[in-house]
C-alpha cells in the first residue's frame, strides 16, 4: 500500500519544495538542470497530493510521480544540489517503503538514482567528496525506505497474529462453552431419564408416593441443570478482556471444603438417581485453583454420567488421592455384561471435553480412560503447585 503523510507532513513538503523553488533561482544554472530540478519539485507536490486520494489509479500515478522525481532529481543533482536531491531522496524513501512495490523495484529504483547521479557529473563535472556527498543523500533516502518497509512489516505481523491469538481465544471459550453443556446436559438429561423410567415404573406398581419423590427429585434435578447452563451461557456473554481476566479467574483459588461439597453434591445425585458408589478420600487436602477444581467437578460429573448411560445398574467405585505434588480421582465400574437397551446420548464428547480441560491446566495433568481389569475406569491426575 501507499503510504499515507499526514496534514503536518504534506505541510512540510510545500514549505520544503518552496525552500528548494528559491534556492533553484538564487544562483544560476543551466537551462537543462533547472528543468529538470522543478520538474522534480513538481512531481514530488503532484505525488504527495496524490496519496490522499482514495483510489488505486491515483496510487499508481502517484508511484509514477515518485519515479519521475527520483530520476530528474538525481540526474539534476550535480548542478543544483540539494535543491534536486531533496525531492529525490524522499521520494525515493516513499517509493521503497511502498509495500505494494517489490523488494527488487525498490532495489532497482534506489541503484538506477545513484546512476543518475553519476551521469549528472558527466554533463555538470563536479568534485568527487561532492559526488560521494550526493550519492550518499540518495542511498540515505533508500536505506531509510526499508527501514520503514521493515518496520510496516513488522506491524503487519504483529496485526496478523494478534487477530490470530484472538481467533484462538474466541475458539477455547466456544469449545469451553461447549464442553460445559455438554456435561450439563449429559448429566441433567441423562438424570431426568433415570427418574422419569423409575416413575413410571413405580406408578405402573401403584406406589404413587415413592413416584412422586421422583417426580419432585427430576424437578430439582431440571433446575440445577437448567442454572448450570444459564451460567454456561452467561459466562460466555460476559464482556471481558479475552486472556487476561479469563487467565486470571481461572488462577482463583478454590478452598478445599468447596471442592469437597461440590463432589459430595454428584455422589449424592448419582445415588439419588438409584446408582451405587463407594466414594473415598485421601491424603492432605493442597490448594488448588478455579481450572483445577473445575476440570475434578466436570471429571466426576461425566464419568458419574457415562456410567447411567452405558453401565446402568453398575457399582462405582470412586477415589480422590491427594499425594505430594499431585491429586489423582479414579472412576472405576464393572463392564456390562451387555450394552444398554438404549444409549440415552451420543458418546465421543464428554471424554475429549475431559481431556481438554486437562491438557489446558497451567500445571498439566493426564487423563486415561479405557478398559482395566473387567473394569471401565477413568484417572484424572492434576500436578500442584
Amino acid at each position: 500500500m501507499t503510504p499515507h503523510p499526514t496534514a503536518f507532513g504534506a505541510a512540510l513538503t510545500v514549505f520544503g519544495a518552496a525552500l528548494c523553488t528559491w534556492g533553484l533561482f538564487s544562483a544560476p544554472r543551466p537551462m537543462w538542470a533547472l528543468v529538470l530540478a522543478l520538474l522534480a519539485l513538481a512531481a514530488w507536490l503532484v505525488r504527495t497530493a496524490l496519496v490522499f486520494v482514495q483510489r488505486s489509479a491515483a496510487a499508481r500515478t502517484a508511484r509514477v510521480a515518485a519515479l519521475c522525481a527520483i530520476g530528474a532529481g538525481t540526474l539534476a543533482g550535480t548542478s543544483t544540489g540539494a535543491n534536486s536531491l531533496i525531492p529525490a531522496a524522499v521520494c525515493a524513501m516513499v517509493l521503497v517503503a511502498d509495500q505494494a512495490v517489490s523488494v527488487v523495484a525498490a532495489a532497482v529504483t534506489a541503484c538506477g538514482g545513484v546512476a543518475l547521479v553519476a551521469a549528472g557529473a558527466v554533463l555538470w563535472p563536479t568534485s568527487v567528496s561532492a559526488l560521494a556527498g550526493m550519492v550518499a543523500a540518495v542511498l540515505v533516502g533508500a536505506l531509510a525506505g526499508f527501514s520503514r518497509r521493515q518496520g510496516a512489516q513488522a506491524r503487519r505481523r504483529e496485526a496478523l497474529l494478534a487477530e490470530r491469538e484472538r481467533a484462538l481465544r474466541e475458539e477455547a471459550g466456544r469449545n469451553a462453552l461447549a464442553r460445559d453443556l455438554h456435561d450439563v446436559l449429559a448429566h441433567t438429561l441423562g438424570g431426568l431419564v433415570v427418574q422419569l423410567d423409575a416413575a413410571e415404573a413405580l406408578l405402573e406398581a401403584g406406589d404413587a408416593s415413592s413416584a412422586h419423590r421422583r417426580v419432585a427429585s427430576a424437578r430439582e434435578l431440571a433446575a440445577s441443570g437448567l442454572g448450570e447452563a444459564r451460567r454456561a451461557v452467561a459466562a460466555l456473554r460476559r464482556p471481558r478482556q479475552p486472556g487476561v481476566e479469563a487467565e486470571a479467574a481461572d488462577r482463583d483459588p478454590v478452598a478445599s471444603i468447596v471442592l469437597d461439597r461440590r463432589l459430595d453434591e454428584l455422589v449424592d445425585m448419582h445415588r439419588a438417581l438409584g446408582g451405587e458408589i463407594a466414594w473415598e478420600r485421601s491424603g492432605d487436602p493442597a490448594p488448588l485453583d478455579r481450572a483445577q477444581a473445575d476440570a475434578l467437578h466436570r471429571a466426576l460429573q461425566e464419568a458419574l454420567s457415562n456410567v447411567r448411560r452405558h453401565a446402568p445398574g453398575c457399582a462405582v467405585t470412586a477415589r480422590l488421592a491427594w499425594r505430594p505434588g499431585v491429586v489423582r480421582l479414579r472412576i472405576e465400574n464393572p463392564l456390562p455384561s451387555s450394552p444398554p437397551p438404549t444409549p440415552s446420548a451420543a458418546p465421543g464428547f464428554g471424554l475429549r471435553g475431559m481431556r481438554e480441560r486437562v491438557d489446558a491446566l497451567a500445571l498439566g495433568g493426564t487423563v486415561t480412560a479405557g478398559p482395566e481389569a473387567g473394569s471401565f475406569v477413568v484417572a484424572v491426575e492434576e500436578v500442584l503447585a
